[in-house]
């Protein structure tokens, strides 16, 4: 039986070892984790509703420190953890199936924009939407954009290292990203947040951990490129008769336009 054939009441989470329970919630204190079986639904399924998983608690760390006792304890004594974002997954890697959940949800600081560097630091809970609008704000562009970025957040799109519309000008999530905080499997914080865009000192350990989903530590901020926000953009339909065609045409596009083309979709008749 598949995990899609799977009733809602067949996963059944993992009984947690006596005392790793009240030691979480010592550590994370009343508003820091859940059993409540109506907070804890939209954590335990996919956004598509075909996987159903469960978990014996939800964790909801406020900081990198609180992420880093966890993980810990969670190691120390031989407990899985699932690290969870936005939750908007087509693919059902964000659903807990009977491990310790933890969501990165409280985690929404900006620790700092320098506008003279192009670049923002800001914690791994924080909204793709808003970050959009914080950089706007400050009269640049932070170019990552797709569909669920109202409710995506920046840590699980850098463990991902999701795409998006603009990856054609900006590249995928892995180039927008400058520096890296992190909590290794043992609970260690890697500290690699840096705005130095001319380095070249040992290991871009950082790259290591963009695309792991998760696998490799839990990704608790990050420091994000800016560019120039564009003074006015041109939207163009075309009609072309085929594929070879359309890629003639992006060529061309991003010849005459100096390489400023951001997006280029084809849509087929029957769509």
């Amino acid at each position: 039986m598949t995990v899609t054939d799977m009733p809602a009441d067949a996963q059944t989470a993992t009984p947690l070892p006596a005392g790793l329970l009240d030691q979480l919630k010592q550590v994370l204190g009343p508003k820091g984790w859940s059993r409540d079986a109506h907070e804890l639904a939209p954590h335990v399924a996919d956004w598509r509703g075909r996987y159903q998983g469960s978990t014996p608690i939800l964790l909801k760390p406020a900081n990198t420190e609180e992420v880093s006792a966890c993980v810990r304890l969670c190691h120390e004594a031989g407990v899985a953890i699932t690290p969870q974002g936005g939750n908007t997954s087509l693919c059902g890697a964000a659903t807990p199936m009977g491990e310790v959940l933890l969501t990165l949800k409280r985690m929404t600081g900006i620790r700092e924009v320098d506008v003279d560097n192009d670049s923002m630091t800001v914690e791994a809970g924080c909204v793709l939407e808003n970050l959009q609008t914080l950089a706007a704000d400050n009269n640049r562009l932070f170019p990552l954009s797709l569909g669920s970025q109202g409710s995506a957040m920046i840590g699980g799109l850098i463990s991902t290292n999701a795409g998006g519309v603009h990856v054609l000008r900006y590249g995928m999530t892995r180039e927008l990203v400058l520096g890296l905080e992190a909590v290794l499997p043992d609970g260690t914080i890697w500290s690699g947040l840096t705005g130095l865009r001319k380095d070249n000192t040992g290991y871009d350990l950082k790259q290591l951990l963009i695309g792991a989903e998760g696998t490799l530590g839990i990704i608790t901020a990050a420091t994000l490129k800016l560019f120039p926000r564009p003074s006015r953009m041109e939207v163009a339909f075309c009609g072309l008769d085929s594929v070879d065609d359309a890629v003639k045409f992006l060529g061309l596009a991003k010849q005459v336009s100096g390489g400023a083309v951001t997006a280029f979709e084809i849509m087929p008749r029957m769509a």
